[in-house]
């Protein structure tokens, strides 16, 4: 797992952090069922605090797209049900991207650039 924070961005660690997991997950480097490292172990390997670590690990299961069990590791979850909530959820922020660039001035040929651009990282043809 290739976990990348910088410190010096205006995002949250947390965020970031939720971030890079999402992508590690979205590009198959983390499947379905697979362990998280501890929350210590990806303390120490980013240089982030436990409580940081810990909330985007909650970040993640209250999205259901990990699990979490009591005095275990947490585990990748890419059930069916998980992937119905987070569509509705998508779609919340699919249509506020959309109103923002509305809002800036952005047409609607450079939003469909930006969206191909961002699209081609995940859906990469073989």
């Amino acid at each position: 797992m290739n976990v990348k924070i910088d410190s010096k961005s205006n995002i949250p660690l947390y965020q970031q952090l939720t971030q890079q997991l999402l992508f590690e997950i979205a590009t198959g480097n983390l499947q379905n069922g697979d362990p998280l490292p501890s929350i210590r172990d990806l303390a120490a390997q980013t240089n982030l605090n436990l409580h940081t670590v810990h909330k985007s690990y909650k970040e993640l299961q209250k999205k259901g797209i990990i699990d979490i069990k009591p005095s275990s590791k947490a585990i990748v979850n890419k059930s069916a049900e998980a992937k119905d909530v987070n569509l509705q959820q998508i779609s919340i922020k699919v249509e506020q991207i959309m109103c923002e660039a509305y809002v800036l001035g952005i047409n609607e040929h450079q939003l469909q650039q930006m969206f191909y651009e961002h699209l081609r990282k995940y859906y990469i043809e073989p």
